[in-house]
C-alpha cells in the first residue's frame, strides 16, 4: 500500500502541475478555431467541465478534495478503541488518497478525450453536435447555446469553403424545419426558432462576401426560402415573422441575379401546388368549403403582395437583368407566369392595392416592405411608388404577351369588379398610373433590356379606354345597385326612435281631458318631410355616410318639432309681460296668486332661474320643455292645467300612402316612412315630379311622414312671462305693478 500511495501522489502532483495547465490553455482556445462564441459555452456545460458548485467544475472539485486528503497522509491520526484493528479504518486515509485519484485520473482521461474533441476535425465536432441537440427534448439554454454552435459551423463551412460539413448540415437544418412545420399549433403559421430565421440571412450574407462557389446546396437552401416555405404540396400558412425574414434574405440577396434566381423557381412551384386555389364544394345548403376557399385565397394574396414587392425593389435597384429573368421564367409549356398578374383587373387591382394607402392601413407597405436606404417617412412613399412602377411595367407587358388560345385578349378587362368602393379608388388613381405608365415607357434602357417592342400610343390610347370603362361600370353598378335591406332597416329603426323620442319629451304638457271648444284661428301642424337624397348612402360599398340612418330624423325632430311646439305657446298666449330677472318669483307670485291647479311651462330657463325657481315653493308645478328656438330663452308660461294644449296624430291620407308606397313605423305616431329608388322604370312619374334634370348624382326619394296636430281652447287663459337679458333686446319692461293674475275661465268643458 505504501509504493500505491506514492504512486497516487506522483499522479496527482503530474496532473496539477504539468497536464491541468496545458489543458487549460487548450480550452481557452475552444471556439477561436471555428470564430465561434457560442462553442466555449457548449463545453463548459460538458462532463467534467461542468459546475458543481458556483463556478467550479466537477473536475476542479476533484481535484480539490484529492489534494485535501494529503492531510490525512501528512498527520497520522488514530482510530478511536472501537475501530481498532479494523482494516478500512485503520487505513481509511490511503483508501480514500486511492479513490479520489482515480475519479480524478478516469475524470482526466475523459476529460482530455473531449478536449481533442473540440480541437479536433470540425466534421467529428459537428456529428457531436447535431447528436446531442438531437437528444435535447426540452428547450433550454443548453440546446439554445448548441443550436447556435452549429450556425456558427454553417457560416465556417461557407467561409473555409468547407463542402465535407455541407452534407449533414443540410440534413440538419431540412430536418429541423420540417420538424416545426408538422408540429406547428399556430393558427397564424408556423414560427421557427430566431436562430433558424437567423441562419438563414447568414448563410446569404457569407455566400455573397465569400463568392461561395462549393457550398451552393446550403446556398440555393437558404436564399431560395425552401427552409422558411417548405417543400411539400400541402397548404402550409406562413406565419408574420416567417414573411418578414423572407424579405429581410430577398433586400439581403437582390443585388446578387443568382440568388434571385435561386428564389422564383422555388416560390412559383409552392404558389402552384401548395397555395393552388380550392375548388368549391356543393350540398344542397350552398357552397359546404366556402371557409377553406377563402383560407387559402386570402394566403395567396399575401403572397402574391410579397413578390409584387419583390419586382418593386429590383426596380428601385435597377436590377433589369433580373427583372427579365422573373418576367421570363415559366416551368410549363405552353408558358405560365403564376407569379405575374394573367389579366388587365389582376393589374388594376394590384395598383390599387399598392397605391392606396388606406387598403394597407392595418400595416403601411413602407414598413412591411422596407427599401434599402429608405429609412425615413420624408422618402417613404418611394416604396410604395417603387412597387407602382413594377405594375406599370406589368401593363406594358400585357402588349408584348404572345396569344395561344384564341380566346385570350392581354388588353381588356375580363371581370371588372362590381364593388363601387374598388371602382372608385380605380377611378380616382388613373391620373397616377397613367402618369407611372409614361415613366416606364419613357425608361429605354430598362425596356431594350426586356426586348419589348410596343407602341406606345396604343398603350396610352388602350389605358385611356380602360378608364372610360372603369367610369362607365361605375355609372352601370350605381344605376342598377339595388337599395340594401340593412340600410334601409337601420334607417327606419332610427327615424322611429328620434321621432317618437322628441315628440316624448312634450308628453308632460299635453291635455288628456278633451275639450270641443277649439280655437281654430291657431291650430298648428307640424308635418314630416320628402327629401332628395343620394343613393350611394342606401347602397351597400358604396360612399358611406356615417349619419345615413339619422341626419334626416334629426333635422326634423330639431328644425321641426323642438322648433315649431314651443313656439305655439307664443300663439296661444292672451297676456305678455317682460320684467327684471330678478323680479320673478314675485312676478309668478303676482299671476298665479293661488298655485293650485295651476302649471308654469319654462322654455329655455338659464342656470340662474333654474336655480331660483328649484329652491322656491313653484319647483313642484314647473315644467322644462325644450326648444330649438334660439330666441325663445327663459319664457314661462303661466297657466291653468285645463288650457294645457291637445294633441292630435292625424293618419295620413290614403292617396298618399298609396302613392309612396309608405310603411307604418309607429302606430301611436301614426309615423311612416320609405325610400324609393326613382331610378327604377316603375318610379319614372315619380322621378319625372321631384328630380330635376340638372341632378347628374342618382337619387332616391326619403319620406318621413306624419301629421302633427296642435289645438288650444278659446277661452285659455295664459300668460307670457319673459326675462330681461344682458344680451339682448326684448322690449319695454312692465312694472311688477303691471301684472294681473290669471282670471279663471268662464266656461271649462
Amino acid at each position: 500500500m505504501k509504493y500505491i500511495i506514492e504512486i497516487c501522489v506522483a499522479i496527482d502532483i503530474a496532473i496539477l502541475g504539468i497536464a491541468y495547465p496545458i489543458l487549460i490553455d487548450k480550452i481557452s482556445n475552444i471556439g477561436q478555431k471555428y470564430n465561434s462564441e457560442y462553442l466555449p459555452n457548449v463545453f463548459d456545460s460538458e462532463f467534467p467541465n461542468n459546475k458543481v458548485i458556483r463556478k467550479i467544475s466537477f473536475f476542479q472539485f476533484v481535484l480539490i478534495l484529492t489534494l485535501l486528503s494529503f492531510i490525512f497522509q501528512i498527520f497520522s491520526f488514530q482510530p478511536i478503541d472501537i475501530f481498532k484493528e479494523n482494516f478500512f479504518v485503520e487505513n481509511s486515509a490511503d483508501i480514500l488518497l486511492f479513490s479520489l485519484t482515480l475519479i480524478l485520473t478516469i475524470s482526466f482521461f475523459y476529460w482530455l478525450n473531449l478536449i481533442m474533441l473540440y480541437q479536433g476535425k470540425a466534421s467529428e465536432l459537428l456529428n457531436y453536435l447535431i447528436e446531442k441537440y438531437g437528444n435535447q427534448k426540452e428547450e433550454n439554454q443548453s440546446k439554445t447555446y448548441l443550436l447556435k454552435s452549429i450556425n456558427e459551423f454553417t457560416i465556417y463551412a461557407i467561409e473555409k469553403q468547407d463542402p465535407h460539413l455541407q452534407p449533414k448540415l443540410l440534413d440538419f437544418y431540412s430536418s429541423l424545419f420540417y420538424s416545426y412545420r408538422e408540429n406547428n399549433t399556430e393558427e397564424d403559421g408556423t414560427l421557427y426558432h430566431i436562430d433558424l430565421y437567423n441562419v438563414t440571412n447568414e448563410i446569404i450574407t457569407a455566400s455573397i462576401d465569400n463568392k461561395n462557389k462549393k457550398l451552393k446546396a446550403l446556398e440555393h437552401r437558404a436564399s431560395s426560402g425552401t427552409w422558411l416555405i417548405g417543400e411539400n404540396f400541402k397548404f402550409n400558412k406562413i406565419s408574420k415573422s416567417t414573411y418578414s425574414w423572407i424579405w429581410r434574405n430577398l433586400v439581403t440577396s437582390s443585388n446578387q441575379k443568382n440568388l434571385v434566381t435561386n428564389y422564383w423557381p422555388s416560390v412559383s412551384q409552392y404558389f402552384n401546388y401548395s397555395l393552388s386555389g380550392v375548388q368549391p364544394e356543393y350540398s344542397d345548403q350552398g357552397i359546404t368549403n366556402q371557409v377553406e376557399i377563402d383560407k387559402v385565397k386570402k394566403e395567396r394574396n399575401r403572397f402574391l403582395e410579397l413578390n409584387f414587392a419583390l419586382g418593386g425593389l429590383l426596380i428601385y435597384q435597377n436590377e433589369n437583368d433580373t427583372i427579365k429573368y422573373i418576367l421570363s421564367f415559366s416551368q410549363s409549356q405552353p408558358p405560365s407566369y403564376p407569379l405575374l398578374p394573367q389579366t388587365m383587373d389582376d393589374i388594376f387591382y394590384w395598383f390599387n392595392h399598392f397605391s392606396n394607402e388606406f387598403k394597407t392601413r392595418d400595416e403601411p407597405i413602407e414598413y412591411k416592405y422596407y427599401f434599402p436606404e429608405i429609412d425615413n417617412l420624408g422618402i417613404s412613399r418611394n416604396v410604395s411608388h417603387n412597387i407602382c412602377l413594377y405594375i406599370s411595367l406589368l401593363f406594358i407587358r400585357q402588349f408584348t404577351q404572345q396569344t395561344i388560345y384564341v380566346y385570350q385578349n392581354f388588353k381588356i378587362f375580363h371581370n371588372l369588379t362590381n364593388d363601387l368602393q374598388d371602382l372608385y379608388s380605380y377611378n380616382d388613381r388613373l391620373p397616377y398610373f397613367k402618369n407611372c405608365i409614361e415613366k416606364v415607357i419613357s425608361d429605354t434602357e430598362l425596356l431594350n433590356t426586356l426586348g419589348y417592342n410596343f407602341d406606345s400610343e396604343e398603350i396610352l390610347r388602350t389605358f385611356d379606354e380602360l378608364g372610360d370603362e372603369i367610369k362607365e361600370r361605375i355609372d352601370v353598378t350605381k344605376l342598377t345597385a339595388n337599395l340594401s335591406l340593412d340600410k334601409i332597416e337601420t334607417f327606419n329603426d332610427s327615424t322611429k326612435r328620434i321621432i317618437t323620442s322628441s315628440f316624448n319629451e312634450y308628453n308632460s304638457i299635453e291635455n288628456h281631458i278633451k275639450f270641443e271648444n277649439i280655437d281654430e284661428s291657431i291650430v298648428s301642424s307640424i308635418n314630416g318631410e320628402l327629401i332628395v337624397s343620394s343613393k350611394s348612402s342606401f347602397t351597400d360599398n358604396d360612399i358611406p355616410n356615417i349619419n345615413f340612418d339619422k341626419v334626416y330624423s334629426q333635422h326634423i325632430a330639431t328644425n321641426k318639432i323642438k322648433y315649431f311646439l314651443p313656439n305655439t305657446f307664443l300663439l296661444a298666449k292672451t297676456d305678455r309681460y317682460l320684467i327684471e330677472r330678478k323680479q320673478l318669483l314675485e312676478g309668478i307670485d303676482r299671476i298665479a296668486k293661488n298655485i293650485k291647479n295651476k302649471l308654469i311651462i319654462a322654455i329655455r330657463p338659464s342656470y340662474y332661474t333654474k336655480e331660483i325657481i328649484s329652491n322656491s315653493k313653484y319647483k313642484d308645478i314647473i315644467f322644462v320643455i325644450p326648444s330649438s328656438n334660439h330666441h325663445l330663452n327663459d319664457a314661462f308660461f303661466i297657466l291653468d292645467k285645463e288650457h294645457l294644449p291637445m294633441f292630435e296624430y292625424k293618419d295620413l291620407p290614403k292617396k298618399e300612402k298609396e302613392k309612396f308606397s309608405l310603411k307604418q313605423l309607429d302606430k301611436n305616431y301614426k309615423l311612416y316612412s320609405n325610400i324609393i329608388d326613382v331610378n327604377l322604370p316603375e318610379n319614372v312619374t315619380l322621378k319625372e315630379e321631384y328630380i330635376t334634370n340638372d341632378d347628374k348624382e342618382l337619387k332616391v326619394l326619403i319620406l318621413i311622414s306624419f301629421i302633427f296636430l296642435i289645438k288650444w281652447r278659446k277661452d285659455r287663459k295664459i300668460t307670457m312671462l319673459s326675462l330681461t337679458s344682458p344680451y339682448e333686446e326684448k322690449g319695454i319692461i312692465n312694472d311688477i305693478e303691471d301684472l294681473k293674475p290669471i282670471k279663471p275661465a268662464a266656461n271649462k268643458v
